[in-house]
């Protein structure tokens, strides 16, 4: 008898924890999240994943609905990381405690990820402008530049300028089109433009150095030559032809070595080397300058010339 009684006992011992353990851990289970999503401006962001992360529980998600809002049930208690995603917005993430008592909150203001062209001219100056057509006016732009239809390029530029006058670099690409039309005296009334911008002026002062000396202007190698690292490989070959123009021969090769270091693969400041190397008498140089030419670049006008000389030189 004593021992069907205790099996009795035993039996609703079990019962009770049956019906209790699920109950606990449900309980355990039902800590809830609330929370809203705004953008940079105040306005309710909708379709933002919202994911819930802890290192004891599995990951429990959402997307955000038309006001914004987003809930969530399901948490156990404890530290919760919470992310906010979406395409186009910089993310979000907050870390909170959730309970068992009431509903945790976790609010979001996400920014808007800026375009390239966004982050060049400024938001406030693009405030109520169509900020993608003037995005592919500006890619148009440089496009024209760099298949050398420059009439076209500086018409789009000016065009740009009188919309975005903050767009002040605009000015040495105009220059640069005016240069590359041969069109100088033009070219430098564009740089000008910049000579006193604390961002830009040194740049406008070396183009207008640069369309000096193509326009034969040799005083204005001095100016190229006080750019330093800024100085081109084209720069230091100009320089290497004032050199070179005026008879100093050892202050054209520095030059010219100057240009081959930016560029080892350029073959006309080697041609150039070869030059002066016969200039000297020096034609063993020479002849490793012709052959160095001639390995770069065999069909340039300056390949066939090495290999001419190269051939008759003794």
């Amino acid at each position: 008898m004593r021992f069907a009684h205790l099996l009795r006992g035993l039996s609703v011992l079990v019962l009770l924890l049956a019906i209790a353990v699920p109950s606990v851990l449900a309980q355990a289970t039902r800590g809830r999240l609330t929370g809203r999503v705004f953008d940079g401006g105040g306005e309710p962001l909708a379709g933002v994943t919202i994911e819930a992360n802890s290192p004891s529980r599995a990951q429990i998600a959402t997307v955000t609905e038309g006001d914004g809002r987003f809930s969530m049930i399901g948490f156990s208690s404890g530290q919760w990381t919470i992310t906010a995603e979406i395409d186009g917005y910089q993310g979000g993430r907050v870390v909170t405690a959730v309970s068992q008592q009431g509903a945790a909150t976790a609010n979001f203001n996400l920014n808007r990820i800026l375009s390239p062209f966004e982050r060049l001219v400024g938001l406030e100056a693009l405030e109520g402008l169509d900020t993608a057509a003037l995005e592919a006016d500006l890619n148009a732009a440089d496009d024209a530049f760099d298949t050398q239809d420059y009439d076209t390029a500086i018409a789009a530029y000016n065009q740009l300028l009188s919309v975005l006058p903050s767009m002040t670099y605009l000015h040495l690409n105009i220059g640069n089109a005016h240069r590359g039309n041969g069109d100088y005296e033009t070219a430098i009334a564009a740089y000008e433009h910049l000579t006193g911008d604390p961002d830009r002026g040194e740049q406008a002062k070396v183009e207008i150095a640069r369309t000096r000396l193509s326009m034969g202007d040799f005083d204005a190698a001095a100016d190229i030559a006080t750019a330093g690292a800024n100085a081109s490989r084209e720069d230091l070959f100009n320089l290497g032809e004032v050199g070179f123009a005026q008879g100093d021969m050892e202050t054209a090769i520095g030059w010219y070595e100057k240009a081959t270091a930016i560029d080892p693969n350029w073959e006309k400041p080697w041609f150039k080397l070869a030059l002066v190397s016969l200039n000297l008498g020096d034609f063993e140089t020479a002849k490793q300058h012709f052959q160095k030419v001639i390995d770069i670049a065999p069909s340039s006008e300056e390949g066939v010339q090495a290999q001419a000389t190269l051939s008759a030189l003794p």
